[in-house]
């Protein structure tokens, strides 16, 4: 049974990243999985067997967003420390009237769920995911740091596999901070002859992660831990000048790391380097306006530069982030990007940073139907109606996974 989208307002095919691509008054027809044709209602070349049709008169199609930055599983939230942020900001006194912040609390809480509670909530951010047309998502440990709770991360994970709608990518983050107790020497030896075997045993993580920034790891120190991921079977990435140049997103690029993510900081002389190396720069406006970074990125270098550039929400405890159709409109407002090249950025810029742009990010025919349906007729709307999810449907491997904004059953 295939289905057929007929007389689209607009496609976004994204083809090749070049460029949304739109296209307008044409159909798009699935078969199986896979998008099968392009073209007028009246030239489709159907196949025997029945189509369910969606009318698209007047709505937009375009691929289902790629979040290729999130690290949403974790326990409990930081809502209390977010709003003293608001008006209060000195680390001293925010300790003193909440006790532990920031990664501490996060950690503590992820220790103290509980693999359950952790599937369970984890499932639910995955829906408002969903429901804002993000059909793949990355997922990052990093709020363990012991061996047992970084592994139940990754394990929560492998579960939500099976009853997500959305494609799940695991990273092992590992090395998001270090055991204060063991050293972080210590602690790097124990992530690589600890921890590393077991994730690669069970095939846990696709990627390995690593923060190389002032206070957290040098760029030699991830290059250990990188290189060594790599003999168990994960693609390096990296959170590197966010708020610092350390020398990581260099080392990223001679390392063959698939992206580098935030780049707060990034050197203007790497940019012609990374562009020409085709590392993919993941850049998070919806981190950079929850947390006030006294220095949000520069897209424009990079995307003038040729760089790949991706989109993503950075979706933790710090940053509840579930909408890309918001991460676009800060990205248009606050960071100089066009409403198309951040909507590039945000579904075939993050299949790039995730190695899986042969599959998924535009619609091409045999490609994967991966496929949201705005209800706008005009896809700039993104980045004007702010606050407004403009998702009506969305295809999940040529299956509908949400109708009308509702979920439905896998």
């Amino acid at each position: 049974m295939g289905t057929i989208l007929k007389n689209c307002g607009q496609i976004l095919t994204m083809a090749d990243g070049a460029g949304v691509g739109c296209k307008e008054g044409l159909s798009l027809r699935i078969e199986g999985d896979r998008i099968a044709q392009i073209a007028p209602y009246e030239e489709l070349m159907l196949e025997d067997g029945e189509y369910t049709e969606l009318d698209c008169t007047g709505k937009v199609a375009l691929p289902g967003f790629v979040d290729s930055h999130t690290h949403l599983v974790f326990g409990g939230s930081r809502l209390k420390e977010y709003v003293a942020r608001l008006s209060e900001n000195r680390r001293e006194v925010l300790i003193r009237s909440l006790g532990k912040i920031g990664l501490d609390s996060s950690m503590e809480s992820t220790k103290n769920a509980g693999f359950e509670e952790l599937k369970n909530s984890s499932m639910d951010k995955l829906n408002c995911l969903l429901e804002q047309g993000i059909t793949t998502v990355e997922i990052k440990s990093g709020y363990g740091i012991d061996k047992d709770t970084e592994l139940e991360q990754l394990r929560v994970i492998k579960e939500l596999k099976e009853s997500a709608w959305q494609s799940l990518h695991p990273t092992y983050l590992g090395a998001h901070y270090w055991d204060q107790e063991m050293g972080k020497k210590a602690y790097i030896d124990f992530m690589i002859k600890e921890v590393m075997p077991v994730i690669g045993a069970e095939g846990l993580a696709e990627f390995c992660d690593v923060w190389c920034d002032d206070g957290f790891y040098t760029a030699e120190e991830s290059r250990v831990v990188l290189e060594a991921a790599k003999g168990f079977g994960m693609t390096p990435k990296i959170h590197t000048d966010c708020y610092s140049d350390i020398g990581g997103s260099k080392m990223a690029m001679e390392i063959g790391a698939v992206s580098v993510d935030h780049l707060n900081y990034l050197p203007a002389e790497n940019i012609p380097l990374l562009a020409e190396s085709g590392v993919v720069a993941v850049l998070l406006p919806g981190t950079d306006f929850s947390v006030q970074h006294p220095k949000p990125f520069d897209a424009r270098p990079m995307i003038d530069g040729g760089m790949q550039v991706a989109l993503a929400t950075n979706l933790n405890p710090g940053n509840w982030m579930v909408s890309m159709q918001l991460v676009i409109a800060f990205a248009c407002r606050n960071h100089g990007m066009t409403p198309e090249e951040a909507i590039v950025a945000s579904t075939y810029g993050g299949a790039r940073a995730l190695g899986i742009a042969d599959e998924v990010g535009s619609l091409e025919p045999g490609k994967i139907a991966d496929i949201q349906i705005w209800d706008t007729q005009d896809y700039q709307d993104v980045c004007y109606k702010l606050g407004q999810n403009l998702v009506q449907t969305v295809i999940k491997g040529g299956r509908i996974a949400l109708s009308q904004g509702r979920i439905q059953d896998k």
